[in-house]
């Protein structure tokens, strides 16, 4: 089974290349490593080449699911294993992805647990608030949902599917497009992928909260996703049900005493993802349609 593993990467001088490196150091080595530069102001091209990738460059800023689009059309491989440029996979990824895809032909996506590599106050908060579904361990499974920032796809069941040109729920969108032609998505605890993302100050840790926001609206209303009674009925967002449930994760992970001191940094984010929700419905409701990109997403890339 060849593998591909596609890196969209924008601007990402300073990591790209732990990245690159993680992947090339595989007990089942990858077909091929492309690193797909969108449009990058800073070194990332000349960085992810010297750690040893091919660098592909196109000739427009396509924002991530562009870019993957193009590590899509470059790849060979059977098997798309996608990897954010922020991400570090541990040497046994790709042999477990494919053990798992030899394992059933029903599986056409595998993906794997999170951790935080800048341990930080809101570097904590973003895994909790966007990853607790993926921090605890347990037997390999079938679930519903996988984290995006590392997700391997068998070609064959791609196919024709292509990413939106956004950063916005690009990933999500493409992950459901998938699923919903048929097959099952596999959740490996035991590939642990560490996220090495920039360290978060407040007002990034809101704005990220926000596009999160953002994200969840447009997925539900372009996939029968779990959650979807929200499009309809947003009120229920006030009741906070998606910080109940962060809570009772890290309750049931061991993280109790980590969750009543988070609490009001929790609170907040949430409040922040409500707000992005509901942006991103009265652009729809205004316009009639996503736009690509969102607005003001461009400024901010």
């Amino acid at each position: 089974m060849r593998v591909s593993v596609i890196i969209p990467c924008r601007n990402a001088e300073r990591i790209v290349g732990d990245a690159v490196r993680s992947a090339l150091s595989q007990t089942k080595p990858p077909l091929e490593v492309l690193v797909v530069d969108d449009a990058s102001t800073d070194g990332s091209a000349e960085t992810a080449r010297r750690a040893g990738a091919r660098v592909i460059r196109g000739s427009r800023r396509r924002y991530a699911g562009g870019a993957r689009n193009l590590g899509i059309e470059a790849a060979t491989g059977d098997v798309l294993a996608f990897l954010d440029a922020d991400v570090v996979a541990p040497p046994d990824w790709l042999e477990r992805v494919a053990a798992a895809f030899e394992s059933d032909p029903e599986i056409v996506a595998v993906g794997g647990r999170v951790r935080n590599g800048r341990p930080g106050l809101y570097g904590d908060l973003d895994l909790f608030l966007n990853h607790s579904e993926w921090i605890a361990g347990g037997p390999a499974r079938t679930k519903g949902l996988i984290p995006t920032l590392a997700v391997a796809y068998r070609r064959a069941a791609v196919g024709p599917i292509r990413f939106v040109e956004t950063n916005l729920g690009e990933d999500a969108s493409f992950g459901a497009d998938v699923l919903e032609k048929g097959g099952l998505l596999w959740y490996d605890p035991g590939i642990l992928m560490t996220h090495q993302h920039e360290r978060l100050d407040g007002p990034a840790f809101w704005r990220r909260q926000v596009d999160c926001g953002r994200t969840i609206y447009r997925t539900r209303v372009l996939h029968d996703r779990p959650g979807r009674v929200l499009v309809r009925w947003p009120a229920l967002l006030f009741l906070f049900p998606h910080l109940w449930i962060v809570i009772s994760r890290m309750l049931r992970q061991g993280f109790a005493l980590r969750a009543a001191a988070l609490l009001p940094w929790l609170i907040t984010g949430e409040v922040a993802r409500i707000r992005g929700f509901f942006q991103a419905r009265r652009e729809y409701r205004e316009a009639g349609r996503f736009e690509t990109p969102p607005p003001g997403e461009e400024a901010a890339a």
